[in-house]
């Protein structure tokens, strides 16, 4: 036996396996703390017991295998984040942990891509701010056309027709036409509306002056309290900043931009709110808040990692739409069945909950989100 492994390194192998004898140490010590090894590993820090010096091809070699590394663990907790709901942090609380990615580490990953993608991928409304090509020119004017053609059937005179025409004509890209028509006039009243953003010239006060003064001449009673006057003199701030034509389209440019900056730390400061509400709803069963948390944290990555894929996806002619409604019934399927597995409780107690948990998660959503939009209104 002994010459078969002296001739072979893989019997060598499985008899120093059998005879129970650990891998020969390249150093004394720990290159990195100074500990004396007893194992592959420093049992003081975990660095491996590597040469103090390594040749090109063995660089290369441990890059290449920690590379590996890294992905097939990264990849294993992907693909059981996506496809088995509940099985990771099951595992986690379980103490199998070194075989999948740590979740608060997947969850810096994960999140950076999804919020990368949020405020990278052109959405509807830049598509629609897009520069008009020749055919979309080319059919702009064939509707306008086939409205004028309608106007005239429709009965309406000429004068009518002409003014109508005409405005559409000259604000088509930048508003939508309501057209009031009063008893006794010649031709409609054509009002423009800002379909871009919020008309800031239809607020009732223009100046604090004019404000303070209505408000005076008020009954005490009638007049607004604290926080509808701290409104009414931010409204009235905005328009001011907001000057011209294109006001609405400038501040709802401004606040969305600065709304959806607030968004994603809006969902950081919800996740523990998010596992304060299981622990509460499981309040009898025997779990930590921390494991709680951890079941948060895989829910937000597998909702971050599916929500960054339905938004790729949808730039897939044909097929992207169909795709795109299986993932969004998986992700509403994916939370029960989390849940079902990770407490281990009868369906109807867990639809019971899931509902109820719904519920109260997006009343927390909604008041995060109100108070976001209240502090981007008194920062713009």
């Amino acid at each position: 036996m002994d010459e078969l492994g002296k001739s072979f390194p893989a019997a060598e192998g499985m008899v120093d396996a059998e005879q129970g004898s650990g891998p020969k140490h390249v150093n004394e010590f720990c290159l990195n703390c100074g500990t004396k090894l007893q194992d592959l590993y420093c049992h003081h820090c975990g660095q491996k017991d590597i040469p103090r010096r390594r040749t090109l091809r063995e660089l290369i070699e441990n890059f290449i295998g920690s590379f590996y590394s890294f992905e097939s663990k990264f990849f294993r907790t992907v693909r059981h984040l996506l496809l088995k709901p509940g099985f990771l942090p099951v595992a986690y609380t379980a103490g199998k942990r070194e075989a999948y990615y740590h979740p608060a580490r997947a969850y810096v990953f994960i999140s950076f891509v999804f919020f990368l993608l949020f405020f990278s991928l052109p959405d509807g409304e830049e598509e629609d701010n897009r520069p008009a090509t020749k055919k979309d020119r080319e059919e702009f004017n064939k509707g306008m056309e086939e409205m004028r053609k309608g106007l005239y059937k429709a009965g309406l005179d000429s004068v009518m027709v002409d003014s109508i025409y005409t405005a559409a004509m000259a604000d088509s890209t930048d508003v939508d036409l309501d057209l009031i028509y009063k008893p006794g006039a010649d031709k409609p009243i054509v009002k423009k509306k800002n379909r871009n953003g919020i008309n800031l010239e239809d607020i009732e006060y223009k100046s604090f002056t004019e404000y303070d003064s209505v408000q005076h001449t008020l009954a005490k009673d009638k007049r607004d309290g604290w926080l509808m006057r701290l409104l009414n003199r931010r409204t009235i701030e905005l328009n001011n900043r907001y000057k011209g034509d294109d006001s609405g389209r400038r501040f709802s440019e401004d606040f969305r931009k600065a709304f959806s900056s607030q968004f994603s730390t809006v969902l950081f400061y919800l996740l523990p709110v998010f596992a304060l509400l299981f622990k509460l709803l499981y309040i009898r069963r025997d779990f930590y808040y921390s494991e709680h948390l951890v079941f948060a944290i895989c829910y937000y990555n597998f909702f971050y990692l599916t929500a960054s894929a339905y938004m790729l996806i949808a730039f897939i002619p044909w097929i992207g739409g169909l795709i795109n409604f299986a993932i969004f019934l998986w992700m509403i399927a994916y939370l029960p069945i989390a849940m079902k597995r990770m407490y281990k409780q009868s369906w109807r107690k867990t639809i019971f909950k899931f509902a109820l948990f719904s519920f109260l998660f997006m009343f927390c959503l909604a008041i995060g989100m109100g108070i976001s939009a209240m502090t981007i209104l008194f920062k713009l």
